[in-house]
């Protein structure tokens, strides 16, 4: 014989109190006495009581389930992020569904065939995403995070690149350098553009040498950033270095050894991201951190925002950007103050 399912009104009669106060429990109302919701709570383990989430959402209209949407699962940025949007979501009694995303498998994450109530898509770019399609036909609320969404109707929550690409060059120039060289990014990356743009600002702002001579590109590995360097030392003579990311970083200072060159004596260098790497390396890697815990709570709690205000953007500004720090290791630590 099949055992009854527990209902709503058995924690009602085993907690000894109201359906109504039960439902405001499991809908983690403020207008519950923590005294009662304990015992609310205690009666749900002891029953084995659990809310069925699919029944709730055809009932309410609502799943407290916001669908993430992760282009990618190797990148370092990831669980940083992930943390703050679970954090987030726990305090405001959300449920969070992962999934790939892939636009060669569209029915996997097809909002129509899930109980969500809105979507966070994790991605190092958006410019090839549909973004309209990603809503789906009932147009969730959607917020893009870590990238530009290049779509108004959807907001994003990204790290302000141009302000960490201008503190680092602030920071190299602050220790005495006069000649920054930059690697850059893919140039089509809107955090490639950002960073240089930064990067540029700060060598005319610090009266540094402004030299197209001393940019290069890179591709985000440290085969680039070591090739990139290479072409920089047969161009022009810098004393300070800074990479669009750790591993070009790494790369670079490879080429500047072979080079004959010491870090930092000869060439303070600093790359961007804070990667785990940067603690291991030697010299250790002074680096720009990025805001990546702070990015998944904001984004979380301005999709939330969207939820409860029918998909509409609170604030006016549809893109959101989080201040980044300097993270001051040895590669930039004993910089001896010399002219170029």
């Amino acid at each position: 014989m099949a055992k009854r399912r527990v209902t709503i009104r058995d924690v009602a009669k085993k907690a000894g109190v109201s359906t109504a106060t039960v439902s405001r429990v499991l809908n983690n109302s403020r207008r519950v006495h923590y005294r009662t919701r304990r015992l609310v709570e205690d009666a749900c383990r002891e029953l084995g009581f659990y809310r069925d989430p699919i029944a709730a959402a055809l009932r309410t209209g609502k799943s407290n389930t916001v669908h993430l949407l992760i282009e990618r699962f190797d990148g370092s940025f990831i669980p940083d992020i992930l943390v703050g949007i679970e954090s987030k979501a726990d305090r405001e009694g959300y449920r969070l569904l992962v999934s790939k995303l892939d636009t060669a498998q569209k029915d996997v994450w097809e909002p129509g065939n899930q109980y969500i109530d809105g979507i966070i898509v994790i991605s190092d770019a958006v410019h090839n995403l549909n973004l309209s399609e990603v809503a789906g036909q009932d147009n969730l609320p959607l917020i893009c995070v870590y990238s530009y969404s290049q779509d108004p109707g959807f907001p994003c929550v990204l790290p302000d690149d141009y302000q960490g690409a201008y503190l680092a060059v602030q920071h190299l120039a602050e220790i005495g350098c006069k000649g920054v060289a930059f690697i850059s990014g893919p140039p089509d990356w809107p955090a490639s553009q950002d960073r240089l743009q930064g990067y540029k600002q700060a060598v005319k702002d610090f009266a540094l040498r402004e030299d197209p001579d001393l940019i290069e590109v890179g591709d985000w590995t440290m085969a680039s950033g070591y090739e990139a360097c290479r072409r920089l030392l047969e161009k022009a003579a810098f004393d300070g270095l800074f990479a669009g990311n750790d591993p070009m970083a790494v790369g670079a200072i490879d080429a500047l050894r072979e080079h004959g060159l010491e870090i930092p004596k000869d060439v303070a260098v600093v790359g961007f991201d804070d990667d785990a790497l940067c603690r291991y390396v030697r010299p250790t890697l002074t680096s720009i951190a990025m805001p990546l815990k702070e990015l998944g709570e904001a984004a979380m709690e301005t999709l939330i925002s969207m939820i409860k205000n029918g998909g509409q953007l609170c604030q006016s500004e549809q893109v959101t950007k989080l201040p980044c720090v300097l993270r001051e290791r040895d590669s930039t630590k004993g910089k001896a103050f010399g002219v170029i």
